[in-house]
């Protein structure tokens, strides 16, 4: 029987809370028996939080959110989904949630590898797009899409069968990723040529190595590409130039290791690459709002959804 994306939506919704019966209420995530599907459920509003969005796809089942990608503002609510298929600083909140509507969501992790496999596989051909699009997007799931993450969540019913079947509902995902009216900013972003692979290679480089200093030239060098180029196209992808991408890994790492405790801001300031403890705070309190030990304090124990 054919269902609309209303009774999808109610399906999931069902599905998706069943996974949170008998856990605390401020358990916020549940990981399943397949890896790279976990669900999420928060009973209110969070602050505006800002984290590392990786390769994924997360599909919204209720609720509110909005998300900063670059100077765009995105707000969206049930059957969108956000996506990003290059990891990219983000900053996020979730504007609509409560005890009784919490917010609820799906998460599928991919690899840009897998994504660009299985279009060479299935030769397919996605949606044209504009020149180097931005990596992440907003995007509208349609019934055929909602239907695949119903069958997703309906194959946690059944263990013995999840070994085979999960990949073949994971490519179907891909699939209508990749056919979405922007499917073609995915498939760009992960196979759109040498000098995107190259823009991937130098993202890479960055998170590998952030808390060394940046030489475009010689980022430029190692990736195989003129600095002027390889500017230009990794703001195109990540709506940031390099350093300023630096400059956001740098910090979210910092806030990582100071909501750990024990360990002094200035410390911190050096572990990731900053010379001056009074630039980190500086760059700090601009970016989060606050000083480094007064965020720390305020955020411990607490869930930012980027």
């Amino acid at each position: 029987m054919h269902k609309s994306s209303d009774d999808l939506l109610a399906s999931l919704r069902g599905q998706v809370l069943r996974r949170f019966d008998g856990l605390p209420a401020a358990q916020r995530e549940v990981k399943t028996a397949i890896p790279w599907l976990s669900l999420i459920r928060l009973s209110a509003p969070t602050p505006a939080g800002r984290g590392m969005l990786t390769p994924s796809a997360c599909l919204l089942v209720q609720g509110g959110k909005q998300m900063l990608i670059g100077q765009e503002v995105l707000a969206y609510g049930p059957a969108n989904y956000v996506l990003t298929a290059v990891d990219l600083p983000v900053s996020g909140q979730v504007t609509h949630a409560s005890a009784r509507q919490p917010y609820l969501g799906i998460r599928i992790d991919f690899t840009p590898r897998e994504v660009a496999d299985f279009m060479l596989e299935m030769q397919l051909q996605p949606p044209a797009v504009a020149e180097a699009p931005p990596a992440a997007y907003v995007e509208r799931a349609d019934e055929a899409l909602l239907a695949v993450f119903e069958r997703l969540l309906q194959l946690l019913e059944r263990p013995r069968d999840v070994p085979v079947l999960a990949r073949l509902l994971k490519q179907e995902l891909i699939y209508h990723f990749l056919m979405a009216p922007g499917g073609g900013s995915l498939a760009h972003a992960v196979s759109g040529g040498a000098r995107e692979k190259a823009v991937g290679e130098a993202i890479n480089w960055i998170r590998d190595h952030y808390d060394q200093p940046l030489r475009i030239e010689s980022l430029a060098k190692t990736v195989r590409l003129s600095p002027s180029v390889l500017h230009r196209r990794f703001k195109a992808v990540t709506v940031m130039s390099p350093l300023q991408y630096q400059k956001q890994v740098r910090l979210l790492e910092a806030r990582k290791l100071l909501m750990a405790g024990g360990v002094e801001a200035a410390t911190v300031a050096y572990r990731v690459g900053y010379e001056s403890p009074s630039q980190f705070s500086r760059e700090y309190r601009r970016l989060f709002g606050a000083t480094p030990l007064q965020d720390a304090e305020q955020l411990r124990g607490q869930y930012l959804e980027p």
